[in-house]
């Protein structure tokens, strides 16, 4: 009798083991899979923000006056200098500006990047987002315009060189 307690007792705990290497694996497999899911998510977040950002600066250069901006939705426009100082030599230097910006020597850039809140802007563009040359060298004012669902306006500004959100 005393016999057939151990057996059942080792029964129990190789089930036990069994069940947990199970719901191990199981979580293994969700992580994997959501993993996969939000590299996807982030892949096509960039693809669309390349695609707005050109569609942007093609509007500037065809001189139209309100640009619509759909995606991707809670990533924001920014330019760049945002805080000109100037350098030992009386020329400007550029704080925070994103790396891709400042490796090409662009003086000016445009960039659309992922950032919720409004933190370290020049990293978070080096992480995800996407930049291109500021010619026509607009600004934006403030912490810059994020773009909302389902789509934002913007109002282009010549004179002032200044691009600015409608309402």
């Amino acid at each position: 009798m005393f016999r057939l307690k151990d057996r059942r007792g080792f029964f129990l705990a190789e089930e036990t083991l069994k069940m947990v290497l199970a719901l191990i694996g199981i979580a293994v497999l969700i992580y994997f899979l959501t993993s996969l899911y939000l590299a996807d998510k982030d892949s096509d977040d960039l693809e669309f923000a390349q695609a707005s950002l050109e569609h942007l600066t093609e509007q500037v250069g065809l001189k139209i006056e309100e640009v619509e901006i759909y995606n991707p939705d809670g990533w924001v426009i920014l330019t760049w200098p945002r805080n000109i100082e100037r350098g030992p030599l009386g020329g400007a230097v550029a704080e925070g500006m994103p790396k891709s910006c400042f490796n090409l020597n662009w003086e000016n850039c445009i960039c659309i990047c992922k950032d919720k809140y409004f933190s370290d802007l020049d990293k978070d563009c080096d992480k995800m987002g996407y930049c291109l040359e500021n010619r026509d060298e607009f600004s934006i004012g403030g912490s810059g315009i994020e773009i909302e669902e389902p789509s934002i306006k913007l109002n282009i500004d010549y004179e002032s060189k200044l691009i600015s959100r409608v309402g």
